[in-house]
């Protein structure tokens, strides 16, 4: 049976009540002005699952609050939970006083906290956004570990390459003046880059600092953007990771809000703002809009290229059974291990490319240097 709504929700939330304070985002966490510490991943996680347990035992809301305020030593959360503190006590909804901080707490974790505060089961809530969290924080450590070995590699490549250039190189330069003729190619480029390095070392850092920059605002802008999306879900080798890792924070998302009452609608909404990627959220806009022309849930992800043929399947069946979320949150967790399992094989794949790389360059920039010097010593005899 197709899934019905008995109302549908706007597409956009109500108005935040009171001033939102300003607030700038990183990859670490997120800093409040004022107090110059990151709210850290790790914060919010901790904070949940002492709320969490804080209510599972029977302490009051406000009691709750103001012990996990003392608990924590960051200035910039506890600001923020005495805030919550002092709006609870003054009659709000806990979900209400969460959403005058929407950098601190995302329209994921607010509309989930605000069906338990409805349904009355809020401790449940609160132990299913920990497991989602808990998910999130361990797939961008994934990430990272998969990616810092070889970005290490990278920059000791470029530092080995500028020290071989700037320090090595022109002790040989004497040798090799005036025989320019019967050295290889990428000895005189060498040559040439050395004395660049060394004369205008000032302009080779502007020139870099520029094209880093350049860089930035290409990636921010909306053509830098739009490539980057769409290399994400096409390229070769990643483009098969990447899709498994937007459908299953979509399945985990949209289950957890449809298990937690929060309606359909409501629900791939709120879904949709957690994508970066342009695709991913046209693509839950076009499920939106089908879902309110009547049509069926599971009918966009038949012609989505972007997913998988099993979920296809499964999220059909599970639309026929009546048990929709049951059935994305058990894909969820299939696909963390698929993710996971893939990350292990992508790392163990890139490394010893980067080190083949690396030496690669050794070999090259060596052989540059030393060969010529058997050349000129066979054409002085």
């Amino acid at each position: 049976m197709a899934i019905t709504l008995d109302q549908k929700a706007p597409r956009s939330g109500p108005a935040v009540p009171g001033p939102k304070p300003r607030s700038i985002s990183g990859q670490r966490g997120i800093i409040l002005p004022g107090f110059g510490k990151r709210i850290k991943p790790r914060e919010i996680i901790f904070f949940t699952s002492q709320l969490s347990l804080m209510l599972e035992i029977g302490t009051p809301l406000t009691n709750a609050l103001k012990a996990i305020a003392d608990q924590t030593a960051n200035p910039a959360f506890k600001e923020v939970l005495l805030t919550m503190l002092r709006d609870v006590e003054e009659g709000r909804q806990l979900s209400d006083a969460m959403k005058r901080h929407p950098k601190v707490f995302d329209t994921v974790f607010i509309s989930m906290l605000r069906a338990g505060e409805t349904g009355g089961f809020l401790k449940k809530i609160l132990d299913g956004m920990v497991e989602m969290q808990e998910k999130r924080q361990a797939l961008m450590t994934q990430l990272k570990s998969a990616l810092t070995y070889p970005a290490v590699l990278c920059i000791m490549a470029v530092l080995v390459v500028v020290f071989i250039l700037v320090g090595i190189l022109p002790k040989f330069t004497v040798f090799f003046e005036g025989k320019e003729s019967i050295l290889p190619f990428t000895t005189r480029y060498m040559m040439v880059m050395s004395s660049i390095l060394r004369g205008y070392w000032w302009a080779c850092i502007l020139v870099v600092g520029g094209l880093a920059l350049s860089l930035k605002l290409w990636k921010e802008s909306d053509q830098g953007r739009a490539l980057i999306d769409r290399l994400s879900i096409t390229a070769p080798l990643i483009a098969k990771l990447t899709n498994k890792i937007y459908t299953c924070q979509f399945l985990r998302t949209l289950g957890q809000l449809m298990e937690s009452q929060v309606p359909l609608l409501e629900a791939l909404e709120v879904t949709r703002t957690t994508f970066k990627n342009r695709y991913y959220r046209d693509f839950v806009s076009r499920i939106m809009d089908h879902v309110e022309q009547g049509g069926r849930f599971s009918q966009p992800f038949a012609t989505s290229p972007y997913v998988m043929e099993s979920v296809k399947q499964m999220v059909a069946t599970g639309e026929e059974v009546g048990n929709l979320h049951k059935v994305m949150l058990r894909l969820a967790a299939f696909y963390d291990t698929e993710v996971d399992r893939e990350l292990k094989s992508f790392a163990s794949m890139i490394e010893p490319v980067a080190l083949i790389a690396l030496g690669a360059v050794v070999a090259l920039i060596v052989s540059s240097v030393i060969l010529p010097l058997f050349k000129i010593a066979q054409a002085i005899h």
